[in-house]
């Protein structure tokens, strides 16, 4: 098995920081990547770098280090997209999926990675899940109008996306302690007196509890949630994109894991954008792919730890 890293938009950042972040690995963190990009980007972004390069029919040499590659020939739709269907493929065998940044408008007719798997996989309960140091977070809904929330944010929808990343994460032995889970409204409602919706959210946290028996608790405040959490292992639960990624980048900057819940293989993604105003300058922030690379090879060791367990018993 190995993490399978897509080219991101052929005119964006993603491959200029994924090189960076390659030149601090060790050998053996770079053997179990496998980059899957087309050779006129990878050769331009590496012009760019202003480093001794070698490309070869199965790695690059780059500088003093050697990173495996899986050249693309033919587009479909997009590179980005190209690439992401050839890593989903191989990941359906096994493995980790990385994906590099990309735009929207590099996928047909879906507004982005998430959506696309849920299509793909007829899998509408897939979550996104989000890292940094000493901080997790969940969104219960993502890319979803203001508009529409109310009528999204069912008590089943709740239920489903939390149970979704439970299991999920404990299938992968990933560190978690509990669940704190904040409100629809302001306040969390105060009882009913701002809106009823959050009773929604009490019934499928209760739901939760009695199902698995796990610590998880919540509506909690949106503003103050974060004031309750004792571990960085706990999970704060946000029911819509502002309401979480308002803190979380505020507080991280770019430096943390996008991860998709509830695939058959865990997918990351570093949590920046494409830069476009930045492609080819040498001159973006690599730390955030740094953070989220070491976090999809750790995720890929526990997978093979566990494969070899399994094997043993």
């Amino acid at each position: 098995m190995k993490v399978y890293v897509t080219q991101g938009h052929e005119e964006g950042i993603g491959l200029e920081v994924f090189f960076k972040a390659c030149l601090l690995m060790s050998r053996s963190e770079l053997n179990v990547l496998q980059l899957l990009a087309f050779e006129s980007g990878v050769k331009e972004t590496l012009i760019s770098l202003h480093l001794p390069f070698e490309i070869l029919n199965d790695s690059i040499r780059l500088a003093h280090i050697n990173i495996p590659v899986t050249w693309l020939t033919d587009t479909k739709h997009s590179q980005s997209f190209t690439a992401l269907e050839a890593g989903m493929r191989l990941c359906e065998s096994g493995g980790v999926l990385y994906t590099l940044p990309t735009s929207k408008d590099q996928f047909p007719g879906f507004a982005g990675h998430t959506e696309y798997f849920r299509h793909y996989y007829n899998k509408p309960e897939l979550g996104m899940f989000f890292s940094a140091p000493g901080m997790q977070m969940l969104l219960v809904t993502d890319h979803v109008a203001v508009n529409d929330l109310t009528k999204v944010l069912t008590e089943k929808r709740i239920y489903e996306s939390l149970a979704n990343a439970y299991t999920t994460l404990k299938s992968w032995n990933w560190p978690t302690k509990k669940f704190l889970v904040s409100g629809v409204n302001p306040h969390a409602g105060e009882n009913g007196l701002i809106g009823s919706e959050d009773e929604r959210v009490t019934s499928a946290v209760k739901r939760m509890h009695d199902q698995f028996n796990f610590d998880i608790t919540g509506p909690f405040p949106g503003d103050t949630m974060l004031n309750e959490r004792k571990s960085s292992a706990d999970v704060l639960v946000y029911l819509y994109h502002d309401q979480g990624l308002s803190l979380f980048k505020g507080l991280q900057g770019f430096i943390g894991s996008n991860i998709t819940i509830g695939l058959l293989y865990p997918r990351f993604s570093p949590d920046q954008g494409n830069s476009f105003k930045l492609f080819l300058k040498n001159e973006a922030d690599y730390r955030g792919c740094q953070f989220s690379l070491n976090q999809a090879i750790l995720q890929l060791t526990r997978m093979l730890h566990g494969q070899d367990s399994s094997h043993q018993s």
